[in-house]
């Protein structure tokens, strides 16, 4: 055989007759996997250079976002501020006219709208007693209309511009946090975050990267908490809103006013009569609704009862005889 070995080798436990202690080697199925050395220090400060330059770039890239997302979101709030102020200006025209009817005429539900009784009661009343009740109980209503509805358009005024902030932070997560090299900064981070060995070579690199991303992302996340705190409060918190604040007044100045000469107006007319008059047909139109309603009983059943057989008489049974 080509291969055969000769006897001395065998005997000597080598190869070829080559000396037993130079003769070492293992195969490389048995080989362990490779391990790198440990990095030089000049390797350590290369790496340590280009992350801190890459950290630098991107709180570069951060802060040119920030600033220029503040400019756009100010812009923003501030054109929304100026639409929800003129739709409060329709809305408000709208309501006086509403008002302003419904005083002028007979309101049936003025019991449970106001907890007000005013008839049958008001139809033994005078004119004094119109004018006093006027004074006392209509102006109470009226003002507790003027009070519910800046209410409801305070709230609904808040209710919008919330809305448009909570629309505007969702810009930090759609336009920054999308962008390809913070998805991979992401990926990266959190799965070392999860399964870095301590054993490899690159862990404090790897240690220092995160560290850098981490501090990164609490630093991004808290400025753009404060940013939005900031908007909410100044376009959404109506005590630091100075439209709101400016149009409050106005409609306050306005509906005092306006009291005045409603009262005045109300009162020379003797609206009261127009109301007495228009219960009267409202009465009037209502009775037939409740007579037909009341007077409608559930049909009977038919029953079909046979009629008992009865005995002829005996004068009848003359007559038939004659």
């Amino acid at each position: 055989a080509l291969f055969a070995l000769s006897a001395a080798a065998v005997k000597q436990g080598c190869c070829y007759g080559m000396n037993p202690t130079k003769f070492n080697s293992v195969p490389l199925c048995k080989k362990p996997s490779y391990i790198r050395p440990p990095l030089t220090t000049l390797e350590l400060e290369e790496y340590y250079r280009r992350l801190d330059v890459s950290d630098l770039e991107k709180k570069y890239e951060w802060d040119c976002f920030f600033e220029h997302q503040k400019d756009k979101i100010e812009k923003y709030l501030s054109a929304q501020m100026d639409h929800a102020v003129q739709k409060m200006e329709k809305d408000w025209d709208e309501w006086m006219r509403k008002t302003e009817n419904k005083w002028m005429h007979f309101n049936p539900d003025m019991q449970k709208e106001y907890n007000c009784s005013v008839y049958p009661e008001a139809l033994k009343w005078g004119v004094t007693k119109w004018i006093s009740w006027f004074h006392e109980k209509g102006l109470s209503c009226l003002k507790k209309d003027f009070q519910k509805y800046i209410a409801s358009a305070r709230k609904a005024y808040r209710d919008y511009m919330l809305s448009c902030v909570l629309e505007m932070n969702k810009s930090y997560a759609k336009e920054f946090c999308s962008r390809p090299w913070k998805l991979y900064d992401d990926y990266v981070c959190k799965k070392w975050e999860k399964r870095g060995l301590r054993d490899s070579p690159f862990y404090v690199i790897m240690r220092l990267q995160w560290c850098q991303w981490a501090n990164r992302n609490r630093r991004e996340k808290e400025q753009w908490k404060n940013l939005m705190q900031e908007m909410a409060k100044k376009y959404v918190n109506v005590l630091n809103c100075p439209n709101y604040r400016d149009w409050k007044k106005d409609k306050m100045d306005f509906y005092k006013e306006w009291l005045r000469t409603f009262t005045k107006a109300w009162i020379t007319d003797e609206q009261w009569t127009k109301w007495t008059e228009e219960r009267k047909q409202y009465i009037l139109t209502k009775k037939p609704d409740t007579q037909k309603s009341a007077g409608k009983k559930p049909a009977a059943k038919k029953t079909t009862t046979k009629k008992p057989a009865t005995k002829k008489t005996t004068t009848q049974k003359k007559n038939v005889k004659t």
